[in-house]
């Protein structure tokens, strides 16, 4: 696929360039062809390729190996020195237009004497002829000098050049900015990943054991409980190279995990779940709202005194909105926490969601809250 896109570039590229030529090379066709010089008989003579060529090998050499060197090398004096060369020569030297702008003259001298105008011969005032010498010089202008300064040659050959150069410019920052999005897409997935990776292998422990005491007493929500660990493994495993899923994944496993930690919540726990509005279909990056719960549960769930627990999801055609409410023991408020896990998340965010999202966090000595506002 990448290879047909490519081949359909580069065509594209060869039929813009040659449309463009075709279109630069018209312009002295149409303002020089005239009586003395016909159209097709431009082609005949060498000033007309003289002067293509002046500006055709010139652009490609700036556009193709000039200015990438100066890019990669970063010798931009070398580059205004060399340019400002190459315009003096166009002025004094090779002047392309003012050859091609004096064909007419050529042509003229060019035509059989047989065919040669009659010019009448100049009179002055009385009916007297001019000086011959006078009417020479005006029927014969003087010729210009090797010197003379071609003005147009310089000016086409600027714009050129500064064409060609803005021209591959543009063309280097288009490849810098997809390589950039290629690097931040990869970085992405590696967060993600990173995400995903980190189901604490004491969270898998600590089911089982649950569900195992479960079994011993032959209680009906084992299977259950079996079942809603399978899910939510399979929601870890299976859509680790997706790129969005269906909101409503997202959040079936925010309720497999409560549900299965409730296993191990006291009757000292109070956990509160609420959800709206999961009917609307919304498409989310998977684990971006689960980390917030997990991290809840990581600090707020304590068998040994009264904690408290909330969670509110509520998804609107706008938007998804989620409050995380935990209470915090006082003994891990005594100690340092590296909050890599929402920092990590936090970053993410960013990436994926830049500036389409409002994250508010608040620790207090007895209350940690995370409001959470996606505009998905």
């Amino acid at each position: 696929m990448q290879t047909k896109h490519w081949k359909l570039h580069y065509k594209f590229n060869i039929l813009l360039h040659v449309l463009a030529w075709l279109a630069f090379l018209s312009l002295p066709i149409l303002f020089i062809s005239n009586s003395e010089v016909g159209f097709l008989e431009m082609f005949r003579h060498w000033e007309f390729w003289f002067f293509a060529l002046c500006f055709i090998i010139p652009y490609y050499i700036n556009s193709y190996l000039w200015t990438p060197y100066i890019i990669r090398k970063r010798k931009y004096v070398l580059y205004a020195t060399s340019i400002v060369l190459v315009g003096v020569s166009f002025a004094f030297w090779l002047r392309p237009f003012d050859r091609l702008i004096r064909l007419e003259s050529v042509v003229q001298r060019e035509v059989p004497a047989p065919e040669r105008r009659f010019v009448p011969p100049l009179l002055h005032e009385n009916n007297r002829p001019f000086p011959p010498d006078f009417r020479s010089e005006m029927q014969h202008p003087p010729k210009r000098s090797i010197g003379s300064l071609d003005i147009a040659s310089v000016y086409i050959i600027a714009l050129v050049v500064i064409l060609g150069s803005l021209f591959r410019m543009v063309q280097y920052w288009t490849r810098s900015q997809h390589k950039i999005q290629q690097v931040r897409h990869e970085l992405i997935k590696s967060e993600l990943a990173f995400l995903k990776a980190q189901v604490h292998p004491h969270f898998l422990f600590n089911t089982l054991n649950n569900i195992y005491s479960l079994a011993l007493i032959g209680d009906s929500a084992t299977a259950t409980s079996i079942f809603k660990l399978s899910q939510l493994m399979r929601y870890y495993m299976d859509e680790r190279n997706e790129e969005e899923v269906d909101l409503k994944e997202e959040i079936q496993a925010i309720q497999d995990f409560i549900s299965l930690q409730k296993l191990r919540a006291g009757t000292n726990c109070t956990l509160t779940e609420r959800y709206e509005g999961l009917d609307i279909p919304k498409k989310i990056y998977p684990f971006i709202l689960l980390p917030f719960i997990e991290n809840a549960f990581k600090y707020g769930l304590r068998a040994s005194e009264p904690c408290y627990l909330d969670f509110w999801i509520q998804v609107s055609h706008d938007n998804c909105l989620m409050e995380v409410k935990n209470s915090i023991s006082s003994e891990l408020f005594e100690q340092p926490s590296s909050g890599i896990g929402l920092k990590n998340t936090k970053k993410l965010l960013e990436n994926l969601y830049p500036n389409k999202f409002k994250l508010d966090i608040v620790e207090g000595r007895n209350e940690f809250f995370v409001k959470l506002l996606l505009y998905i």
